[in-house]
C-alpha cells in the first residue's frame, strides 16, 4: 500500500468496511451493510468517513450505533434529517489501515498478501500472488507465474512454509505435479 500524496480525497490506501444501504427513520439515521469479518467495529467507532467514486463525501460524528436486521448496523449521527441520510445511500465507509482489527498470530489481511513474490523452498521465484480465492474448505492463492499463466496453491500449512511480509515473499513447498 502506498503512502499517498497528501490528497485527502485519495482512497487507494484506505480500506472499505461497509456501505450505506439506506436511510433509517426520519432523524437522519443510516443503515450500513458491513463488509468486514468484524462488524462489531461499528459499535466502537466515534466517526465514519464516507466516500463515493473515490472522493471523500463527509465525516459523520457517530452518536449511537446498534444492530439492525439482516446483519446491518443502524447508525445515528450528526445528520439532521432523512433527506441528508438519503443523499449518502451507496457511499462507502472507509478506514485507515492502522484502524483494522488486530489479527491473531499467523493470520494476514488479504490485501497484505496480494503482490507478494512466491518462491519454492529452493529459493526459485514461481510468481506473484494475484488474489486469494475461497473454495469452501480452504483458501487458495491465485499466482501469476513467471510465464504469465495463473496457477493455484492451497493456502494450507502443507504447502505454505513461510509468509514474510517484511521481505515481501511467501515460501511454498509444492508436491509433485501441482505446478506442472
Amino acid at each position: 500500500m502506498g503512502g499517498g500524496s497528501g490528497n485527502k480525497n485519495k482512497t487507494s490506501d484506505k480500506i472499505v468496511v461497509g456501505y450505506v444501504a439506506s436511510a433509517h427513520g426520519v432523524r437522519g439515521g443510516i443503515r450500513i451493510v458491513p463488509l468486514t469479518d468484524f462488524p462489531d467495529r461499528f459499535f466502537r467507532m466515534k466517526s465514519l468517513e464516507l466516500y463515493a467514486e473515490g472522493a471523500r463525501l463527509c465525516t459523520l460524528r457517530v452518536t449511537r450505533a446498534r444492530a439492525g436486521s439482516k446483519g446491518r448496523v443502524i447508525v445515528e449521527s450528526d445528520l439532521l434529517d432523512r433527506s441528508e441520510a438519503e443523499r449518502l445511500v451507496g457511499a462507502s465507509v472507509l478506514i485507515d489501515p492502522e484502524e483494522r482489527v488486530p489479527l491473531p498470530e499467523g493470520s494476514f489481511w488479504v490485501d497484505d498478501l496480494i503482490g507478494l513474490a512466491v518462491h519454492d523452498s529452493a529459493g526459485n521465484i514461481l510468481g506473484v500472488v494475484k488474489d486469494l480465492l475461497s473454495s469452501g474448505g480452504n483458501e487458495i492463492y491465485e499466482v501469476k507465474d513467471v510465464e504469465g499463466r495463473l496457477r493455484y496453491i492451497p493456502a494450507v500449512g502443507e504447502f505454505v512454509k513461510n509468509i514474510d511480509l517484511a521481505e515481501g515473499r511467501i515460501v511454498v513447498e509444492l508436491m509433485k505435479g501441482l505446478w506442472e
